[in-house]
């Protein structure tokens, strides 16, 4: 019950007016005892709902009644729950106060987003001085996994990687390779294939020979974290076209920006985090489980 009230608080209040005397009957859709809610209630209620919600509600009369029904359920409920006190108990007065609280921080966060105007050429800037952060590969991969069963798993999947590294650099088909050997069951299922791939995907060091490799060019197995993995370059690196990353660099800049605000923030009211009582707490925390 307190998880439907503090709902019911925070997403739906219909103005149900019982003392507005001038309301025409032809605008009233339903009576709650002395309350109404009008066309232009449920209108409002509507506007609230995102266009695809929206639409499916007013699809037809059907649906236009499953919504309305439902928030008589809730006008009612709400009723009950008042009548019964419960909107007075401590528990849900907390829980309106911590709503309350996150409501604000995020109509703020909300206002300080849309703030943040980039233009055209500062977005075409950023790309240029930092192409080389959106530099992507095509790649193919064969994962060898550790074989509980073998009586060394790391050494046996190392031996097995090796070999099916040698085959596919001596000229074997890294496809049919990847089919027979792979025990990576999705990329298996398309003969090794990945796709384009962006720096960090990998750890550093698997990361930098991976993007020094020549179209064609395969490496020698890398150990991940489960078994060795060996990566076939299917062209050379190279840059995807600034139309494809706009979005993406308007994105990390308005991160970005807002990140530094808050961080600003932190600053401003003087945040201190003490990480070896946070320490204390994890650790007190996994004993108990």
């Amino acid at each position: 019950m307190k998880i439907i009230i503090v709902i019911l608080f925070a997403l739906f209040v219909i103005s149900c007016n019982d003392s507005y005397d001038g309301e025409s009957d032809s605008n009233i859709l339903v009576r709650i005892g002395s309350e109404r809610i009008t066309k232009d209630d449920l209108t409002n209620e509507l506007n609230k709902l995102s266009l695809k919600q929206k639409s499916i509600y007013t699809s037809s009369p059907e649906k236009l009644n499953e919504f309305l029904q439902t928030h008589i359920n809730e006008k009612v409920l709400y009723n009950e729950a008042v009548k019964r006190g419960i909107e007075d108990r401590k528990d849900i007065q907390d829980n309106i106060d911590n709503y309350k609280k996150k409501l604000i921080a995020k109509t703020l966060g909300k206002e300080i987003f849309e703030e943040f105007k980039l233009t055209q050429e500062e977005i075409k800037e950023h790309y240029d001085k930092n192409q080389n952060d959106y530099k992507r590969i095509d790649i193919s991969k064969i994962l060898i996994k550790f074989d509980s069963n073998e009586n060394d798993p790391k050494a046996s999947a190392l031996a097995k990687a090796e070999l099916v590294s040698k085959r596919a650099n001596a000229g074997e088909s890294f496809e049919e390779l990847a089919l027979e050997f792979s025990d990576d069951p999705i990329s298996k299922n398309k003969l090794g294939k990945i796709g384009y791939i962006n720096r960090g995907r990998f750890p550093e060091k698997i990361d930098i020979a991976i993007f020094t490799l020549k179209k064609e060019e395969i490496t020698k197995p890398f150990e991940v974290q489960g078994g060795y993995l060996i990566i076939k370059a299917n062209k050379d690196p190279d840059y995807p076209p600034y139309a494809q990353v706009e979005n993406q660099i308007r994105s990390e800049l308005i991160n970005e920006g807002i990140l530094n605000y808050i961080n600003s923030l932190r600053n401003q009211w003087e945040v201190t985090v003490y990480k070896d009582r946070l320490k204390e707490m994890s650790e007190s925390e996994s004993n108990e489980k």
